[in-house]
Parts: C-alpha cells; sequence; structure tokens
C-alpha cells in the first residue's frame, strides 16, 4: 500500500494503478482502499492522500 501512496504522491497515476492491478492478490483487503485512492480524479486523490498522511485539506 505504501508504493501505491509514494506513486500516487509522486504523480504516477498510471503506474500506481498498474502497481495496485499487478500486485491485488498481495494487497488483499487493501486493494479495494488502493483502488479507492486513484478514484476521483486528481483532486479525489489529492484529498485521500491528504488523509491518509494527516494533512489539513481546509484550503
Amino acid at each position: 500500500m505504501d508504493k501505491a501512496k509514494d506513486l500516487v504522491s509522486g504523480g504516477n497515476i498510471d503506474d500506481a494503478k498498474s502497481f495496485i492491478e499487478d500486485h491485488k492478490d498481495d494487497l488483499g483487503d487493501y486493494y479495494d482502499q488502493a483502488k479507492d485512492l486513484l478514484g476521483g480524479g486528481a483532486s479525489g486523490i489529492m484529498d485521500k492522500l491528504g488523509g491518509l498522511f494527516g494533512a489539513n485539506n481546509d484550503n
């Protein structure tokens, strides 16, 4: 899951999608969370990353 977060936070959305699909069996219960991380476009991703890393998104 950390690898997927790193890819997304680095702006590598396509790489993150590929990584998640390639490792869906390894991710187990985290697979759905990883897919959700990619949902909602760029703003959705940034909001979710902020929540994952404890950032305050009250811009």
